[in-house]
């Protein structure tokens, strides 16, 4: 469990050492030595490629920074901000006129009619055998 610790060379050091390894013979170290200078080559460039993408970030930021630059877009107005107006307190509905029955004014808070339905009198008018029955009994 206890810290790695990874040792990278220059690209300088794994050309001496493969040198002194065909110097010496051992092609078994040369294969090694060259694997890991290739590896070690690909880890500079990826380094330089990140490198040159990171100063180009760089400069694109300052460009837009608003210091200004080359490439600074121009400043927009800014849009006016006005005050929300208070809504106005809303009426208590009003009863609606519903028509005159019997003389009197009636009023209903959904609206509707009022019809005079004049009870024995109108019942007279259609059926007046109904009402001398019924008068005729209260005699």
């Amino acid at each position: 469990m206890g810290l790695r610790v990874e040792i990278t060379y220059p690209p300088k050091y794994y050309k001496e050492q493969i040198a002194k390894a065909k110097k010496a013979g051992d092609m078994k170290k040369v294969n090694e030595l060259q694997k890991a200078l290739v590896q070690r080559e690909k880890e500079i460039n990826k380094q330089e490629s990140m490198d040159r993408n990171a100063k180009a970030n760089n400069a694109s930021l300052k460009a837009n920074s608003p210091m200004g630059g080359a490439d600074a877009p121009k400043p927009r107005a800014k849009p006016k901000i006005t005050k929300p107006k208070m809504p106005m307190p809303k009426k208590k509905p009003e009863m609606m006129y519903g028509g005159m029955a019997n003389n009197k004014k009636h009023m209903y808070s959904a609206g509707g009619s009022v019809t005079a339905n004049l009870g024995l009198a109108a019942l007279k008018k259609q059926r007046p055998d109904v009402v001398a029955k019924m008068m005729k009994g209260k005699e």
